[in-house]
């Protein structure tokens, strides 16, 4: 079975990056579908950090997920 590892922003669900499919010996058949495994990383991407402090009324705070937004080196 072929997956793919799709990283997103815990809160705002906002595409953080997206992997390489890793294939199988089934792969470009017909019929065979790549299976997508999602893994919530940082908090809120940055078009949607900033918006909230932009708008005052539209403030909001989320508790520390303990998540990392950037690739750790």
């Amino acid at each position: 079975m072929c997956y793919q590892v799709i990283e997103r922003y815990a809160v705002c669900r906002c595409l953080y990056h997206q992997h390489a499919v890793d294939r199988c010996p089934m792969y470009g058949q017909r019929s065979h579908a790549i299976v997508e495994k999602t893994v919530l990383v940082g908090y809120t991407c940055p078009a949607h950090s900033t918006s909230a402090a932009a708008s005052p009324s539209l403030t909001y705070t989320y508790p520390d997920l303990g998540y990392h937004s950037e690739p750790i080196r």
